[in-house]
């Protein structure tokens, strides 16, 4: 009988089958429309659980499926660009240990964020928010103001001494806030950072008091202030959507004074679907044509704080960094291009992309990876707003220029390029001696630069990102913690104004 089964091709169920009178079909299975690409962990954007998350492919775009066993089935879009996200990864640079970790590894991430031996990144940039006062409230506002903290001189010093514990050395300090120009001894507190071990110190403003005072304007070139000054677009409509207020007004004046007094800036600008990003061509216009203006920070808004967890953000129909690229691109006519940008590689590769843009002799700027092999120098790429004056951009430099000319006539221009890489190298890397701080101003004016970081928020929340993060933020009880998983699940406002905290939560001004 077997023997003639096989024979006859015929298998069991479907003999069985006609024995009893009736012919079933395999069942029709139903086909995914998207393809699978790997896991991670992310969040219920209901209950902000960790969760596992599935990251799939469909129509170009990556998106996460995820599951919480309480509020069910939930999408987010994560990248407008699935072979952006997929060639990201070809980036992951391995990460530098700090000198000192504040936390232990018990519960794992992200309970123990502090930062704990687990965590892949040292701090590339300290974020240290002064103050939870601020002269707005703006409709995407990250943070959760209570109008409640000035940090105190002592509180202060304890973190610059957190963190030089922790670096030994740091390129940056960014003061935030609230409005951290707000704060009553602002400039006491510029001081206090104001040591050999730290190559600048910046601040993020609304740059309202910039505006209304030239005296203040003056205090800050005399410190050497760098401003980051928000600028999310260029007229009342867009300022009043994303700023609660037309502001206009406010930010030409304070671009006059920072232009006035030469004061080193960066544009920060926070694009959102339907509302901004149709000027994102016009914000590079203003880095290029402005020499006090060194970089260009786009950050796509992210829906956590205070305003931005209720912001209208659509998770499946959002501005992501490919969408970013794409915009530049086409708004500024290939001026910078999307092949201009590379994933950093000292963080997470999906967390910023960016490109430098070196300063020409007539005045001009052109991207480095059209004349610089990037996969080559990507220690170029670092998380700051210039070139990094040190023996790894110096080396790479002068490689540029013998690659250019071995390449005679590949590459347009690359006379009028190997020109200005010599300038720049012989401004940057002078024979006499040169303090650090100097140094970093001689090479701010040798290259602009354009970031593009998206902050995480609860649907696009990826646990994988979180752990090489080396945007921080420094605490008065001693903890560093990454800023998203900050914003997540330390402040209380990841859905905006009242989020439960959980359990290992502790919040800003906490000793």
């Amino acid at each position: 009988m077997e023997e003639q089964r096989a024979n006859a091709g015929v298998c069991e169920p479907c003999e069985t089958a006609a024995v009893y009178g009736k012919v079933e079909k395999p069942a029709e299975r139903e086909f995914r429309p998207y393809t699978f690409f790997k896991m991670t962990m992310s969040t219920c954007p209901e209950c902000l659980k960790v969760i596992p998350a599935q990251v799939v492919f469909q129509d170009n775009k990556v998106y996460f499926l995820k599951h919480c066993p309480l509020h069910g089935a939930s999408r987010a879009l994560v990248s407008e660009d699935a072979e952006y996200y997929r060639n990201a990864f070809s980036y992951i640079r391995a990460g530098s240990v700090p000198l000192h970790f504040s936390t232990a590894v018990k519960e794992g991430c992200p309970t123990d964020c502090g930062l704990c031996p687990a965590h892949q990144q040292h701090t590339c940039l300290p974020i240290v928010e002064i103050t939870d006062h601020c002269n707005l409230e703006c409709p995407i506002c990250i943070v959760d103001n209570q109008y409640s903290n000035h940090m105190s001189r002592a509180d202060f010093q304890g973190i610059i001494d957190l963190m030089l514990k922790a670096e030994g050395t740091l390129e940056t300090i960014t003061l935030s806030g609230g409005e951290p120009t707000s704060h009553p001894e602002f400039l006491e507190l510029v001081d206090m950072a104001t040591r050999p071990e730290i190559g600048r110190v910046s601040v993020v403003t609304n740059g309202i008091r910039i505006a209304r005072s030239r005296e203040f304007c003056e205090q800050l070139k005399k410190k050497n202030v760098y401003v980051i000054l928000q600028l999310d677009g260029f007229t009342d409509e867009i300022q009043k959507t994303i700023r609660g207020v037309p502001l206009m007004e406010v930010k030409w004046k304070a671009l006059e004074h920072l232009a006035e007094f030469g004061i080193a800036t960066q544009v920060a600008y926070v694009p959102a679907r339907g509302v901004n990003e149709h000027q994102l061509g016009d914000a590079v216009r203003l880095m290029l044509s402005r020499d006090h203006i060194l970089s260009l920070l786009i950050q796509p808004v992210a829906r956590t704080g205070h305003g931005g967890g209720t912001f209208p953000v659509d998770p499946l129909d959002r501005l992501t960094i490919p969408g970013v690229i794409r915009a530049i691109d086409e708004q500024t006519q290939g001026q910078v291009a999307r092949e201009d940008f590379i994933p950093l590689p000292c963080s997470h590769p999906l967390c910023v992309s960016l490109t430098y843009l070196l300063k020409m002799d007539d005045g001009s700027y052109l991207p480095f990876p059209r004349f610089v092999d990037m996969r080559k120098h990507l220690d170029l790429f670092q998380q700051t707003a210039t070139l990094e004056p040190g023996p790894k951009t110096e080396s790479a430099l002068q490689e540029s220029i013998a690659d250019l000319w071995s390449a005679s006539g590949e590459i347009p221009n690359s006379e009028k390029i190997i020109k200005a890489l010599r300038r720049a190298l012989l401004e940057m890397f002078p024979s006499r001696q040169v303090s650090r701080q100097d140094l970093i101003r001689i090479a701010e004016r040798q290259a602009k630069t354009i970031f593009i970081h998206h902050y995480m928020d609860r649907h696009d929340f990826d646990l994988e990102r979180l752990m090489k993060c080396c945007h921080h933020y420094p605490q008065i009880d001693g903890r560093i913690v990454p800023a998203c998983g900050f914003n997540m699940f330390h402040r209380g406002a990841a859905k905006g104004p009242g989020t439960p905290v959980p359990f290992f939560g502790k919040g800003a001004f906490k000793h």
